[in-house]
């Protein structure tokens, strides 16, 4: 079963716009909307769940002594990996 999760807004007049991956499925869907706001505020740390469990994995490898990278070194990172040329600045 393909499932994905989102995250989007609600307007003021209560409409909900979303824009599917290409490879998605077309047909009949269940969707479920629950306030973003709810999540986080239910952990009691303002982390949703997910969030919760990144900061884990993150605290995780820092303790490992993972280095620590910038925007622009992870991007960098990411190019080399998929063989994209690499920038000179």
């Amino acid at each position: 079963m393909t499932r994905i999760s989102v995250e989007t807004q609600v307007s003021a007049d209560h409409r909900l716009q979303l824009t599917l991956p290409d490879d998605f499925p077309a047909g009949p869907v269940k969707v479920t909307v629950e306030p973003v706001a709810e999540l986080a505020s239910s952990t009691g740390t303002g982390e949703s769940p997910l969030g919760q469990r990144l900061r884990a994995i993150r605290d995780a490898a820092l303790a490992e002594g993972m280095p620590v990278m910038t925007q622009d070194e992870v991007l960098a990172e990411v190019r080399r990996r998929r063989g994209e040329p690499v920038d000179d600045d």
